[in-house]
């Protein structure tokens, strides 16, 4: 409804010109840098796994992660990238590890978006002062909340466990261990590479966004698109439309 109303309101033969006229080397510059982006998420994977001893081949890593990519992007919220978890349980991986894995896939990502955002905010703090505010205070209750779980650690499972139905209890408890021990003290390195993956595939992904945006015409610097790319993909992390359409919008 959104992303109709919004042609309607443009008007749709302005839009229709506007991709006439869109310059086709920024679009072959965006569409080539899909390539690296799966390869860098596919050599991010495989660091993941190994942290927890699943060995696996870097164009296996590839290949799999290609195939949650290929299932998330025509689901909504991105459930789809769960298929991971199937393709890990059917090699032999556990079910505890499977999920494990994909928790913290998905929250390196969630993490660098939510960075991303901050900083372009706050470079461009006179637009958004009021945002900052709410951003700054939440963070702070993050900050807090995660200094609870390095410290109590057995009250924020208990609450985990509670959210969940009784008859997963067993696995959520086991995915629980799973998760702490993949940050645990021992995991520093690996978790450190994951990080740097992370950012080389976000700065790719704000790349391509920039690139789209020149095609068109768009004059807005790398930075303030860059944080505003990463408030529509957080948007798009919602569970209301198949591949984030009208949210992310």
């Amino acid at each position: 409804v959104i992303v109709v109303s919004a042609m309607l309101w443009a008007g749709p033969g302005k839009v229709w010109a506007v991709l006439c006229r869109a310059e086709p080397k920024f679009i072959a510059a965006a569409v080539a840098l899909a390539i690296p982006m799966a390869l860098v998420k596919g050599i991010r994977w495989r660091v993941l796994l190994n942290s927890y001893d699943i060995k696996s081949g870097f164009a296996d890593s590839t290949s799999m992660y290609a195939t949650g990519m290929l299932f998330s992007a025509v689901t909504p919220g991105r459930v789809g990238d769960l298929v991971k978890i199937g393709i890990l349980i059917k090699r032999g991986c556990s079910i505890a590890k499977a999920i494990a894995c994909n928790i913290l896939d998905r929250l390196f990502d969630v993490g660098a978006v939510l960075l991303a955002g901050y900083l372009g905010m706050w470079y461009f703090s006179s637009q958004f002062a009021s945002q900052l505010r709410i951003i700054n205070l939440s963070g702070a209750v993050i900050l807090v909340l995660l200094a609870i779980f390095a410290v109590k650690r057995h009250l924020i499972k208990k609450v985990f466990l509670k959210l969940v139905p009784d008859q997963y209890h067993s696995v959520a408890r086991e995915s629980w261990s799973q998760i702490t021990a993949g940050v645990g003290k021992n995991k520093i390195g690996q978790n450190f590479l994951i990080g740097l993956w992370t950012v080389v595939f976000w700065l790719m992904q704000f790349l391509a966004i920039y690139l789209c945006g020149l095609s068109a015409g768009i004059n807005i610097s790398f930075v303030y698109l860059s944080a505003c790319a990463a408030v529509a993909i957080l948007l798009s992390l919602l569970p209301i439309t198949i591949a984030g359409v009208g949210t992310r919008d």
